[in-house]
C-alpha cells in the first residue's frame, strides 16, 4: 500500500477519531485505514489537536438535525443544519463489524489436470483472530502455515479443499475468563483475513469444490447473539433473504463470493464424501472429542465410515479392519494457528507488561491429503508443518523462502 502525505488535521483525526478520517477519505477501505494506523503509531507519530475558530468538532457525529425559522427582515424561512457531537470515549473502527471487504479474484489459468485419481486437501483450526497491543495487531493464527496450505494447494491442484473448522477463534466473545483487552478491537480483521484466505485459494483452484464445516470457535457469534440480542439472531439483509442472517459467520466472512460451501450445525455438522462408492465414505467434520487416543476413541464411536476431523490440536491416525474386510481409517488433522502461547489456552499467559508470554503449547501444526482412488479405496497421509516447512512425496514446501 502506498502512503499518500497527508495533512495534519487528517493525521490527527486517523491517529485519534477514524471516523472523521473516514469522512475526509471515503475512498479507503477498513483494511486500508486499519494499515494506516499501524503503519504510522509503528513510527511514534504524535499529532496535536488543531485549535482556532475554524476546527472542526472531532467528536463523534451522532445525530443531525434541521430547524427553521422565519426572518421578519428578509421576510423568508432559513433553515440551518445542526450536527450532535459526542466527545467521550472516541470510537475506534475496528468497533464496527460488516461483512469482509471483497477481494478481487484473478483465477488461474492453468489447465485442468488430467489424473486418475481424486485428491482431498484438508486443514484445520486456524483459528484467525489477532491481539492488539500497542496499536498493533500480532495474528495468533500462523501465518506461515497458511501459506503452507496455499502453496501445497497450488502445486497438489487438489479436486476437494476441506476446512475442517475453528477457523476463527473469536476470543472476543469467549465465554472464557479475558487474558488481557487484545482481542476487544479485532473482529473486523479476523473476517476479512478468513475471506482473503478464501480468496486466495480459490484463484488458485479456480475449479475445486471448497468446504467449510461448522465448529466450536466458529459458533461463538451465534451463542453471543442468542445470549445478548436475540431479537437480532436470523435478521437477514432486506432483498436478501436468500442469503445468511448478517450476523452470522458466513455473512461476515462472505463465503458466498468465494465459493465456499458452508456447512453448519456444530456437533452434527459433516461433509460425506464417496457415497457413490460400495464401500464406506469419509466424514468430514469438526469434531468434539478431547483426550488421549480420540482417533481410535473415533473408530469405535463411528465403525463403519471413515472419519477426518480436528478440533484437538494434536494430528493422529488410527486404523481397524471391519468384518467383511474393508480397512477404515480415523485421522486428526494438525492445526494452523500458532503453537507458542499466542493462542488463549490453559496454559497462554500475558504477563503484566501486557505482553504475551511465548509457551510450547503441546499442539502440532499440520495438514492432510487424502488420495481418492475412485473405487473406494483412499491413501491418507497426515503432513507435519515445522518452522513454515512442510515435506510431502518428495517435495519441500517452504514458505520461508
Amino acid at each position: 500500500m502506498k502512503y499518500k502525505k497527508y495533512s495534519d488535521r487528517e493525521l490527527y483525526e486517523l491517529l485519534n477519531n477514524t471516523e472523521n478520517f473516514i469522512k475526509l477519505n471515503p475512498k479507503l477501505t477498513r483494511n486500508q485505514i486499519l494499515t494506516l494506523r499501524r503503519y504510522y503509531n509503528k513510527k511514534g507519530l504524535k499529532v496535536e489537536q488543531e485549535t482556532g475558530p475554524n476546527q472542526e468538532p472531532t467528536g463523534r457525529l451522532y445525530k443531525t438535525w434541521e430547524v427553521s425559522a422565519f426572518n421578519k427582515t428578509t421576510e423568508e424561512w432559513e433553515t440551518t443544519t445542526n450536527h450532535g457531537y459526542d466527545y467521550g470515549q472516541q470510537q475506534n473502527l475496528s468497533d464496527f463489524i460488516s461483512q469482509a471487504d471483497p477481494v478481487k479474484i484473478n483465477p488461474s489459468r492453468r489447465k485442468p489436470v488430467k489424473r486418475d485419481h481424486n485428491v482431498i486437501f484438508a486443514f484445520s483450526d486456524s483459528q484467525i483472530d489477532y491481539r492488539e497491543i500497542d496499536g498493533v495487531l500480532y495474528p495468533i493464527h500462523d501465518e506461515r502455515a497458511l501459506s503452507i496450505v496455499r502453496l501445497m494447494c497450488q502445486d497438489l491442484r487438489p479436486d476437494t479443499i476441506v476446512n475442517l473448522g475453528d477457523t476463527v477463534d473469536l476470543s472476543a466473545l469467549s465465554r472464557f475468563d479475558k487474558d488481557s483487552t487484545h482481542f476487544d478491537h479485532s473482529m473486523q480483521p479476523d473476517f476479512n483475513r478468513v475471506h482473503r484466505l478464501y480468496a486466495e485459494l480459490r484463484a488458485d483452484n479456480p475449479l475445486s469444490r471448497i468446504v467449510e464445516v461448522d465448529s466450536n470457535h466458529n459458533t461463538r457469534l451465534k451463542k453471543f447473539m442468542l445470549k445478548n440480542a436475540s431479537a437480532l439472531f436470523g435478521l437477514r439483509q432486506a432483498g436478501h433473504e436468500e442469503d445468511y442472517p448478517v450476523m452470522s459467520y458466513p455473512f461476515l466472512a462472505n463465503l458466498n463470493a468465494v465459493g465456499v460451501d458452508w456447512v453448519s450445525g456444530y456437533g452434527s455438522a459433516e461433509f460425506v464424501y464417496g457415497e457413490e462408492y460400495n464401500a464406506p465414505p469419509i466424514v468430514f467434520k469438526h469434531g468434539s472429542l478431547v483426550g488421549s487416543n480420540v482417533a481410535h476413541k473415533e473408530l469405535v464411536q463411528n465403525p463403519e465410515v471413515h472419519t477426518v476431523r480436528g478440533h484437538t490440536h494434536r494430528p493422529e491416525t488410527a486404523h481397524r479392519t471391519m468384518r467383511n474386510g474393508h480397512y477404515l481409517t480415523s485421522m486428526i488433522v494438525g492445526v494452523t494457528c500458532s503453537i507458542e502461547g499466542d493462542v488463549p489456552s490453559v496454559h497462554s499467559a500475558v504477563d503484566d507488561r501486557n505482553q504475551v508470554v511465548k509457551n510450547q503449547e503441546q499442539w502440532q501444526q499440520g495438514v492432510a491429503v487424502i488420495t481418492d482412488y475412485k473405487d473406494g479405496t483412499y491413501q491418507f497421509d497426515n503432513i507435519l508443518i515445522r518452522n513454515g516447512v512442510a515435506k510431502y512425496n518428495g517435495k519441500v514446501y517452504n514458505c520461508n523462502d
